[in-house]
Order: C-alpha cells, then structure tokens, then sequence
C-alpha cells in the first residue's frame, strides 16, 4: 500500500460522506482536497497524492493534464476517477456510469423499452444517466429550462414511466422539494433520484406515496466508489459489499425522531439516547421556547394551539433537513400532516409507548384543556401510523435509551 492519500478533488466540498465510505470499503486514507483553479495544475503534477476522484467544477478541466483516458470517460467528456500509473502519468476513468447503472439496477424492475426523462439531463451527471439508459435500451428525453422539452411541457408527456432527476432540486438544504409533479405522469412506474442528502428528496416522498418503486443516490456514490477503489488499488469489491456500507452509512447519517404522548419521556430518553450515540440531540419544544422568548404553554395560551403548531411546523422545517441527530418532537407533531415528509425525508421515527396513568401532566395546557383520554383517542393512531419503531417506556431514562438502541439497525 502506498504511503500517499486518496482524495477527492474540488473547488469547495463542505461535508461529505466520500471519506467514511472508502475507509469503510477498504481502509483508504482518504482526504478532501480543495483547490482553486490557479492552483489546479500545479496539485496534478505533484506527487502528494496517489488516487483522486474529481468533482465540479473539474471534471473536464482535469483531461489535458491526462496521458490516457477510459472509453467511458472519453465517450461521456468527463473524468471522475484519476489513477496514477507506475511510470508516473495520470490517467481519467468515469466510474458514476458503473454507480448510475447500479441505481437503476437496485430499482428490481425492467427498464428495457421504457420512456424516460431526466431532469437536468445536459448537465455532467445528467449526461452519464442519459448514457446509462440509453445503453439499457430506454428512450431517454432531457428536460431543461430552455430548449425543445421543457419543465412547462412536461404534461406533454403523459406515457413516460421512468423518472430520473440529476438536478440538485430537492438537496440539502432546500429540501424537501421536487423538480417535477408527479401528477403530470400518470404511466410513471419508477423513479430515480442521485440525491442522497436528505435521504428521501421531495420526488422520493411522492414516489413513496403513490407505491411506486423509487432509488435515492446514496447507492451511486458508495458504488461509484467501489469501483474507483477496484481503479485505485486492483482490489475487487462485491457488490454486496457496496450495499451493507451504503445501509450502515443512511443509518449512521438518518436521524433518530422521538414521537408519542405529551410526559412519556421523549425529552430524558432522547437526551441519553444521544449520548449513548455520540449525537447532537435536539428538543423541538425547548428550540421552539428560545425562538418565541417564551414558554411553549404561554405561547399557546396567548396566541391558541392554531399559532404554535405553525411556529413548530417552520422549526421542523429547519431542524429535520439536518442529519445525525436525535429529535424529540412535541407530542402534538402529529396533528399536522404536513409535519410527517418534514421528518420522514432524513428520519427513522421512533414511537415511545407508556402506559396512560404514567403521563406526566403538569404544565400542559392542551392535556388540562382536552385530557389525556381524548387526547390519547386522538393522536394514539397517528403515533402507530408514522413510526417505524415502536418501544415501551422503561423505568429509566437511560434503559428506554438503551431499548431504542437494541431496536434500532446496527449503527457505525
């Protein structure tokens, strides 16, 4: 093994799941390399790295400084994996064609002979999926701002079946959010999204509403990867392989939502379930009291119940987008409909039960106003209905922690 890094290359990266991923798939020292354009030739002539992957806005701006490129990589005119050879020139492959086939595959369906669109499909990204599709016999249409298919005319095109968005319309962090309405395509059949961050877009909710099958990107960049470490290192990796760090990652990065009845703990087991986790740990209602200057009982007293669950709702639209944390909700988040993709786009929610006699009361106005009976009547069906995990309160706050914990999926 060599000494020197891998890396990806870029002008501005931020956060990025691309270091977690190549230690998880092959133990990589695997750095971020940010770099302004002056500065690009001089770090593709040095020798402080050994593999790059290559990211906008240098994925062409890279080629000249190449001695030879991959048929792929030359039919689609761009390069996102660099390999140095053992006589010490670089060469540029394009493994987001082998990650964009692998999204497509995850789908379990046939895709031979159907009409697609893709959005964003004369960008980079958009470009290899329209590649991809066409080498899997699907009539591929790309839609765009300007030019002959566009958003406006997309009802036009009533008999397409296959949705692909290669846009960043719905990412991090103006989500949830869509590029199209899924109305406009009554034949639709599936729907591929490259985004990973949230792990459910705007485009994915609706697909999930309607039954219909549907792919997040998270699955192209883990495997994108693989085979870049197949370039790097002459190591192969299986492609279940490349599906367990893609599930051990979306768990890793998925919050963790607390829901049920007002007093059944969420706040105590949320907090120890956090440091159990090493998380940020986040209370909406506590958030909410610093946002209004007062407390959540006094608001609701002076402005009504209507009033708060608006103010919760834009919190929730803050606060849920992010990821790795652990959230108690107000027992009342489930009141409004819309409150539920706000936390099911990058959330695993859990439901804590606890026996109604057991509810703590003091300082709830809308349990003294309603009682916990009509309450509980009220809002038990929606807790069951949005969570995906379910657990009874324990006599502590640390063993109800350490029950979700038990019931959740193996986290990193």
């Amino acid at each position: 093994m060599t000494s020197r890094p891998y890396g990806v290359l870029g002008r501005v990266l931020g956060h990025s799941y691309t270091p977690t991923i190549y230690k998880e798939l092959a133990g990589l020292d695997y750095r971020r390399f940010e770099r302004e354009p002056e500065e690009l030739e001089a770090f593709l002539k040095s020798d402080e790295w050994e593999g790059v992957n290559v990211t906008i806005p240098y994925k062409r701006s890279v080629i000249p400084y190449l001695a030879g490129m991959s048929d792929i990589a030359r039919r689609l005119g761009n390069v996102n994996t660099i390999t140095r050879r053992e006589d010490g020139t670089l060469y540029g492959d394009n493994t987001d064609y082998y990650g964009f086939k692998c999204l497509v595959e995850s789908l379990g369906i046939d895709v031979t002979g159907m009409r697609a669109v893709v959005f964003g499909g004369t960008g980079g990204a958009g470009a290899t999926a329209m590649a991809v599709l066409a080498d899997m016999n699907v009539e591929a249409i790309s839609i765009s701002r300007h030019g002959e298919h566009t958003y406006e005319g997309l009802k036009n095109l009533s008999d397409i079946e296959l949705a692909v968005n290669c846009t960043p319309v719905g990412m991090y962090p103006n989500c949830p959010d869509s590029p199209c309405d899924l109305d406009d395509l009554p034949d639709l059949k599936a729907v591929v999204d490259i985004v990973y961050n949230p792990g459910r877009t705007g485009i994915i909710l609706e697909a999930e509403k309607r039954g219909i099958p549907r792919t997040s990107g998270l699955l192209m960049l883990v495997a994108q990867a693989a085979q870049a470490v197949e370039r790097y290192t002459g190591r192969s990796i299986e492609l279940s392989r490349t599906y367990e760090v893609c599930e051990r990652l979306a768990t890793t990065e998925q919050n963790i939502a607390i829901i049920g009845m007002p007093g059944c703990g969420k706040t105590r087991g949320g907090k120890a379930l956090a440091s159990i986790l090493d998380r940020s740990f986040v209370d909406i209602d506590q958030e909410l009291e610093s946002r209004l200057g007062c407390s959540c009982s006094e608001y609701i007293k002076w402005e009504g119940e209507g009033a708060f669950r608006q103010q919760e709702t834009a919190c929730l639209v803050d606060i849920a987008k992010r990821s790795g944390q652990v959230i108690s909700c107000g027992g009342g988040v489930v009141t409004r409909p819309e409150n539920y993709p706000l936390l099911h786009q990058n959330s695993v929610i859990v439901m804590i039960d606890r026996d109604l006699s057991q509810l703590a009361t003091h300082g709830r106005p809308i349990t003294a106003r309603d009682g916990i009976q009509a309450l509980a009547a009220a809002r038990m069906p929606l807790y069951h209905a949005w969570a995906d995990y379910k657990v009874a309160s324990q006599e502590t706050p640390m063993l109800t922690a350490s029950l979700i914990r038990e019931t959740l999926p193996p986290m990193i």
